[in-house]
């Protein structure tokens, strides 16, 4: 059971293929760069910081799970509220150089002043960072609520349903992988608090991020 972080995330790729079915051509190639650039930045983050939890990697030096969890993830979110709502995603991409690199300030300035400076565990400045940028695409772009609370719901389910099976197959994960002293107490439907939070935080940040990155037009 030491891998289940690897086997957890098949659990997952249910979600995935039904959302690529269920999307244009168009949103597709979002869901790609959506869920490389989360990939990649989820695999720096894990490598730097600690003290959260303790799952066994495939690769030591190559966190392929947390990429793969990135990818998976932030693939089904943004496609999800194209999905139910029928949202035509337009075909022009124009990068926004300057909110890229804003926006990988902000995610370095959180870092630095809650786990360094104020010695916060890193899950929270894990939550906020996708907060803060959902929140601000969200203003870029003047998205729809619904659109949000559509992806935060979908993140919420997809995380619970798939947290319920990994416990049933392994009921030592929360006791034998969350370091104890680090993580609340406190459980929703058997899922640590923190975990909720994060799906949450991470539905906001995933809605409108793409579109306000890439100018979406």
């Amino acid at each position: 059971m030491k891998y289940f972080y690897a086997w957890g995330l098949l659990f997952v790729i249910p979600f995935t293929i039904y959302a690529y079915w269920k999307s244009t051509k168009e949103v597709r190639k979002k869901m790609i760069i959506s869920g490389i650039g989360f990939g990649i930045i989820s695999v720096i983050i894990s490598h730097i910081f600690t003290g959260y939890w303790s799952p066994k990697y495939l690769i030591n030096n190559f966190h392929l799970e947390d990429f793969l969890y990135g990818f998976l993830f932030a693939g089904i979110l943004p496609a999800m509220h194209n999905i139910f709502r029928n949202v035509k995603t337009k075909k022009k991409y124009d990068l926004d150089v300057e909110l890229t690199i804003a926006y990988f300030l902000i995610m370095l300035i959180v870092f630095f002043l809650m786990v360094y400076m104020f010695k916060i565990n890193y899950i929270y400045a894990l939550c906020l960072t996708p907060l803060i940028i959902g929140i601000l695409s969200y203003m870029k772009i003047q998205g729809n609520l619904k659109d949000v609370l559509i992806t935060v719901g979908c993140s919420l389910f997809i995380t619970v349903i798939v947290y319920n099976i990994i416990l049933l197959i392994y009921p030592g994960l929360t006791d034998m992988h969350f370091i104890a002293e680090n993580v609340s107490s406190i459980r929703l439907l058997r899922v640590p608090l923190e975990v909720w939070l994060f799906a949450i935080c991470l539905g906001v940040g995933a809605t409108y991020t793409h579109e306000a990155v890439f100018n979406v037009d």
